[in-house]
């Protein structure tokens, strides 16, 4: 499984490592096991240094969409994503964007410190 992850509920937060080839389908199966678990609303920080992703735009598109139709239901706690590899980051990137639109608080980094200080800033 290339994307795993732990529930601190003492400091409300989710850690979740990203390594190999992360696809769509993990990132799917990702969201479903974090609406299992009620990790939905927690700030999230994802470690995804060294992962790679074949994701089109038009996924990125539907992962948001999803998103957008969970937090109907489920406020979500905003989402700090840290990638080394250019496509991971571009593909982050673009799914922070889209996610703004739908009010929903996403930013993408290079390093974890700085990901860290930005995810202390929202919670």
């Amino acid at each position: 499984m290339p994307i795993t992850y732990v529930i601190d509920r003492y400091q409300q937060r989710m850690i979740t490592h990203a390594t190999g080839l992360v696809t769509f389908h993990d990132v799917n199966h990702h969201l479903d096991r974090e609406q299992r678990d009620r990790g939905l609303d927690l700030a999230e920080l994802v470690d995804a240094r060294g992962a790679t992703t074949d994701l089109m735009s038009d996924q990125v598109r539907r992962l948001v969409q999803r998103l957008a139709q969970l937090i109907r239901a489920t406020p979500l706690g905003p989402t700090a994503i840290v990638a080394d590899e250019d496509t991971l980051f571009g593909m982050a990137r673009m799914f922070s964007i889209f996610a703004e639109h739908d009010g929903i608080s996403v930013e993408v980094f290079r390093d974890i410190d700085s990901a860290r200080r930005w995810l202390e800033s929202h919670v």
